[in-house]
């Protein structure tokens, strides 16, 4: 129930800085070269957005698999 909440927070939180990002691209995307200030940082949204959206895809993932690890390492020996 918590790697639902988590991934649905991280899934929001990315929607939210990729649309910033957006913005960010859009307003300043008259002068495109690298001294763009506004450009580049629109830029860095977008790629920041993604990562937190695989991140937020990722994570459950990554943690049930350690859950079920430990459990089976909690198991007695079969003789």
């Amino acid at each position: 129930m918590q790697n639902r909440e988590m991934s649905r927070t991280l899934k929001w939180i990315s929607v939210i800085v990729v649309a910033l990002g957006a913005v960010f691209c859009m307003l300043n995307l008259a002068e495109f070269n690298d001294r763009n200030l506004g450009l580049m940082i629109g830029i860095g949204f977008l790629v920041g957005g993604i990562q937190i959206l695989v991140f937020g895809a990722i994570a459950p993932l990554m943690q049930k698999r350690q859950e079920e690890s430990a459990d089976k390492s909690m198991e007695p020996a079969k003789e």
